[in-house]
């Protein structure tokens, strides 16, 4: 695979169903991977921040990219490599190589927080060590920020890098890449609000969702209507997102997409956390909302213009 990762389209974030005493459930994996590639994704991303991380064992994702390598077909599959340390990192990335990885979707390592320069030798280290192509992970919310000037001088430097994914809500980073097509950089937009702005305006390659991996047809259907110039059906799949991520965004992350993923019937709602009552309660409700909600979005789903060629 070149720099330039040769990819277009929404890529889905997937969850790690677990058991009650907090194990992986495999085939429920599987099951959701192959789901969200059924409804158009051009492939999954696994070990991210829908796949909780932070709490899985290095076994558990290497298994978690060999599972998606099986259940993905001919999709491509990128691995996160977040962790706390450099040498972690690399681990990691070696290991999800060895099991079928297409690319590698790479944090500033987490918990403390750190400079621009520091960031920048974590990433030089990280690219020394990988055979894939790795994405900048921009995810401020619970990492280090990587700045702009950061981005472009490792564009600049290490070919390893073939561009970013950001999850910042912003879009600088990438309207300064889309401005500067000489860096090569593959653009991947990673939080959904933004996401049908990204699109419009042609600054993202793709856009890599956890809402994808609850509801893809939405966030398929979204990104096709955008490009094939049909803003009436893009204005309404917007709104659609929007009203989603009310919902969604009301919970940590990512229990409202668990709690979503269970009222599909796509996996129980199991978090890291043990639900409050109040908890509860938001949870039903959150499912008494989904049903009639979801239903009377399929029109627009089903609109000629997005059948499948």
């Amino acid at each position: 695979m070149s720099r330039n990762l040769p990819l277009r389209g929404v890529i889905a974030a997937v969850l790690l169903p677990r058991d009650e005493e907090g194990r992986p459930e495999w085939d429920e994996f599987e099951r959701l991977v192959a789901f969200v590639r059924s409804c158009g994704a051009a492939g999954v991303c696994v070990n991210g921040a829908t796949g909780e991380y932070v709490r899985a064992a290095p076994e558990e994702r290497r298994t978690a990219v060999a599972a998606a390598r099986r259940a993905a077909g001919n999709g491509v599959v990128i691995a996160g490599a977040g962790s706390a340390c450099t040498q972690m990192t690399i681990r990691l990335l070696r290991e999800a190589e060895a099991a079928g990885a297409d690319a590698h979707l790479v944090p500033p390592p987490s918990f403390f927080r750190y400079r621009g320069d520091d960031v920048e030798q974590f990433y030089r280290a990280v690219a020394a060590a990988a055979e894939k192509p790795i994405l900048i992970y921009n995810l401020p919310a619970f990492v280090t920020e990587v700045s702009r000037p950061t981005v472009v001088e490792l564009l600049r430097s290490e070919p390893q890098i073939a561009g970013v994914k950001d999850s910042s809500g912003r879009l600088e980073i990438l309207e300064h890449l889309t401005a500067n097509p000489a860096l090569g950089a593959s653009r991947f937009i990673g939080n959904d609000w933004v996401l049908a702005e990204a699109c419009r305006r042609r600054l993202a390659d793709g856009a890599i969702s956890g809402v994808a991996c609850v509801l893809p047809e939405l966030l398929v259907a979204l990104w096709e209507a955008t490009l094939q110039g049909d803003p009436a059906l893009s204005a309404r799949l917007e709104q659609t997102l929007a009203e989603a991520l009310a919902w969604i965004d009301a919970w940590p992350a990512p229990m409202g997409l668990e709690v979503l993923a269970e009222a599909r019937g796509l996996r129980r709602c199991l978090p890291a956390v043990p639900l409050s009552p109040a908890r509860r309660e938001q949870a039903e409700e959150m499912k008494r909302w989904f049903e009639p909600w979801w239903q009377s979005q399929q029109d627009a789903l089903a609109s000629p213009l997005l059948i499948r060629r």
